[in-house]
């Protein structure tokens, strides 16, 4: 694979690790209102990634899911590149 596609997919896997949790902190607070914090986005952010952090699966779900997403997209690109490459025979 390609360094560009390797680029393109780490980008959004970290981007949609930092912008996945703004997005559920805008929302929430459209949905159920704002957050408890004392600091808003800040400390909806820190409660989030250090939940994480302590394994709590829902945090590390949001957090992981873009990643992931990414990941089974280059494993599919992958499988799919290797299916459509003429098979290597031993014909001379």
């Amino acid at each position: 694979m390609s360094k560009s596609r390797w680029l393109l997919a780490g980008t959004a896997a970290i981007g949609g690790m930092l912008v996945l949790p703004v997005l559920g902190y805008v929302a929430g607070g459209r949905l159920v209102g704002p957050y408890a914090g004392p600091r808003g986005l800040a400390s909806y952010l820190g409660s989030i990634y250090g939940d994480a952090l302590a394994g709590h699966p829902l945090a590390l779900m949001l957090v992981l899911a873009p990643g992931a997403i990414v990941g089974v997209w280059l494993l599919r690109a992958g499988v799919l590149h290797r299916m459509r490459e003429p098979a290597s025979g031993g014909n001379s």
